[in-house]
């Protein structure tokens, strides 16, 4: 019997061996990150779920108005008035240049891009801070694919981009001998659009004072405005103390104590915010406790800045000093073509 006890006591000092206890632990935690990506899995299996019914339903609910598009966007239509829009918004240049472009498409088609919005699941594979989707979409209802192919590929690229490069093109031209002196008078500043994002916020979002990547010269804020929403948490711009050139082309934040309110821009149906991304900084938030508790907001950012060619150009001509202030991605590749 003594022997007996014996051996049960040596097996239970076994268990809370060090060794023991480590290779116990180990185990756990390889069964705690196993059941975590399950979860994961699962989560994103019902995620994905849900989208196909989503499809589902919105590609049988819309069959005829898809039939419809064609004819309901009329190009011509459409340039016509967002040409003479953007002609007649006037520039602000307080805190730095910027215009707010009212009624900005013809409100028959503004209610169509809202009404294309891809239900809210289709966000829902991203942390609730970064919800976003490209445009065009690599998932989405039928109806939603073909409206919003035709904002990205005929309204930015064929109508916006040269709207804004003639409303915008003294001020750039001047931005850019800010930072290039010796830039030749022949270089071609037009703007190209860069692929644009649909923007989820929510309660709780915050993105605090900053300004964007350099080379995007002009960033466009669309406020997708649904049936119901009011004004509340649009843009805000801010004049920032002993302002300075970014450090790189990288998103530049600013220190909330350096910032100073200017203007707070409405989140208003059928308007759209451009600005140059030149100095002062711009932000946004939704306080956490905002009512309805299932608050939403979708914008449509796309921005605007030179081609490869012209980048590498100015990058060849800025002073030593300035270049590498415009370091990064975009410059990398743009060293080709120089």
């Amino acid at each position: 019997m003594l022997e007996t006890t014996l051996r049960r006591i040596s097996k239970a000092a076994h268990l809370f061996s060090p060794y023991t206890l480590v290779r116990t632990l180990d185990r756990v935690d390889q069964l705690s990150r196993a059941t975590r990506d399950l979860a994961k899995s699962i989560d994103a299996l019902r995620v994905h779920t849900e989208q196909l019914l989503a499809i589902e339903r919105m590609n049988w609910e819309l069959r005829a108005d898809l039939d419809a598009l064609p004819e309901h966007l009329d190009v011509g239509r459409i340039r016509t008035h967002v040409q003479r829009a953007v002609a007649d918004a006037s520039i602000d240049l307080d805190p730095f240049p910027h215009i707010v472009v009212d009624r900005w498409l013809p409100r028959d088609v503004y209610d169509t891009i809202v009404r294309a919005l891809p239900p809210s699941v289709f966000f829902a594979d991203r942390d609730v801070s970064r919800q976003r989707l490209l445009v065009p979409f690599s998932v989405a209802p039928d109806y939603s694919q073909r409206v919003w192919r035709f904002v990205a590929r005929d309204i930015v690229s064929s109508m916006l981009e040269a709207a804004l490069t003639d409303t915008f093109r003294p001020l750039i031209r001047d931005y850019v001998r800010s930072f290039c002196p010796g830039m030749p008078p022949e270089v071609d500043l037009s703007l190209h659009a860069s692929q644009g994002r649909i923007m989820l916020r929510r309660p709780g979002y915050v993105i605090t004072p900053h300004r964007d990547p350099k080379w995007g010269f002009l960033t466009c804020l669309v406020y997708l405005v649904r049936p119901g929403d009011n004004e509340a948490y649009g843009t805000q711009l801010y004049r920032v103390k002993n302002d300075e050139e970014a450090p790189s082309g990288k998103p530049y934040y600013v220190e909330d104590a350096r910032c100073e309110l200017v203007k707070s821009v409405p989140f208003r149906a059928n308007s759209m915010l451009i600005f140059l991304n030149s100095s002062g900084a711009h932000g946004a938030s939704i306080p956490a406790d905002a009512q309805p508790p299932d608050l939403e907001r979708y914008l449509y950012q796309f921005r605007l800045g030179p081609t490869n060619r012209a980048i590498a150009e100015l990058l060849a001509r800025m002073p030593e000093d300035r270049r590498v202030l415009w370091a990064g991605a975009k410059a990398e590749k743009a060293e080709g073509y120089y």
